[in-house]
């Protein structure tokens, strides 16, 4: 994120004075269709948000993280519950935020009110990437473009154009946020590995971003920032 915790400082003060729960990973925090006791407020840790379709496959929407809100369809009264399935991907530390002193805690303070907007663009600009990715007719580009979308919410430069993604997935993870099988998903890893653009330990990847932007001829996704 491109906000500093200093300029999320208001918005972390004001929610640690509510519970804080610790919720281990795997762990259901909200069910589709379930209206929400209270904002969840992440302090540490990784959310997966997902849906299931009439076929029982899980279908990827997205991650958040630390000093993210949810769900922001009900929070921002778009929605009378949650839309989605929140579940913890890694263990986490949430608080439960009441819903209208939050959002009149938004009303009144602009510097809040900036860090969340902030957010919200970024979040919308990788929500745009995931869905490129989504629109490509091969499972290779599928997963180059998700993979620059994990980088740019979880990347760590190891060194040059090297990025570790911080988050342990499967390949299953990684076929259910392109929506393709674990087999196609596994085999276009395989490819992408031996091509050195991609290495892979302990379910956790590095990437050259400059040989994958560059397959894909997208150099400048190169000069975006989440």
């Amino acid at each position: 994120m491109s906000l500093t915790d200093n300029q999320y400082k208001a918005l972390q003060d004001f929610c640690s004075r509510y519970p804080l729960r610790k919720i281990t990973k795997n762990r259901p925090m909200l069910y589709q269709g379930e209206i929400p006791p209270s904002v969840l407020f992440i302090k540490s840790g990784v959310v997966k948000i997902y849906n299931i379709t009439s076929e029982g496959e899980e279908k990827i929407i997205g991650y958040e993280s630390r000093n993210g809100l949810m769900p922001l369809e009900w929070v921002f009264g778009r929605s009378p519950g949650s839309s989605y399935y929140y579940d913890a991907f890694t263990d986490c530390e949430i608080y439960h935020v009441d819903k209208t002193e939050l959002i009149e805690l938004i009303k009144s303070d602009p510097q809040v009110a900036l860090g969340l907007l902030d957010r919200f663009v970024s979040m919308y600009i990788g929500a745009s990437i995931h869905l490129h990715a989504l629109e490509q007719s091969r499972a290779r580009n599928k997963l180059l473009y998700i993979f620059q979308y994990l980088v740019l919410r979880f990347g760590e430069q190891t060194d040059g154009s090297h990025y570790r993604i911080d988050l342990r997935l499967t390949h299953q993870d990684l076929a259910n946020l392109i929506g393709s099988t674990r087999e196609t998903a596994s085999n276009e890893i395989g490819k992408l590995s031996k091509e050195k653009i991609l290495q892979v330990k302990d379910l956790k990847y590095v990437i050259d971003t400059d040989r994958a932007l560059r397959l894909l001829g997208e150099d400048d996704f190169a000069n975006i920032s989440l």
